[in-house]
């Protein structure tokens, strides 16, 4: 339910069962949370350029079809409105070159996809409560 005060969050991720547990696993942290998916880049570039939508934290996946992640992340880095937008990249692949890439291109952070709920949850809340306030 989206409520004035809500964090809103926004997850780009091909992957329904993972947008699914993303969806649980906020929801599970306690926080007000409003979640909106994209399922590529493309998708999520379109919905960021419709008025007025701007979240406080995005998570991207980097393998996805159309854009891939890192991709999006350098066109999101490019956009005045969202420069400044805290962006994680959320990926089952943590190779010490991508991570570097990503934090090269903008990120301010990597979390990686694990099946241990409890340690997502942990995760997600540090996310939420670093982000800015508006």
């Amino acid at each position: 339910m989206k409520g004035p005060g809500n964090i809103s969050i926004l997850l780009v991720d091909d992957d329904v069962d993972d947008q699914e547990i993303f969806l649980l696993t906020v929801r599970d942290t306690g926080k007000e949370v409003d979640c909106e998916f994209a399922c590529d880049g493309i998708q999520a570039l379109q919905k960021l350029g419709e008025g007025a939508y701007a979240p406080h934290v995005i998570f991207i996946d980097i393998n996805m079809p159309k854009m891939n992640g890192m991709e999006l992340l350098a066109e999101l880095k490019q956009d005045p409105r969202l420069r400044e937008t805290p962006v994680y990249m959320y990926s089952t692949s943590d190779q010490k070159e991508i991570v570097t890439r990503c934090m090269e291109l903008g990120a301010s952070g990597f979390m990686k996809k694990t099946p241990d709920i409890d340690e997502l949850r942990r995760e997600f809340i540090q996310v939420i409560d670093k982000r800015p306030v508006s």
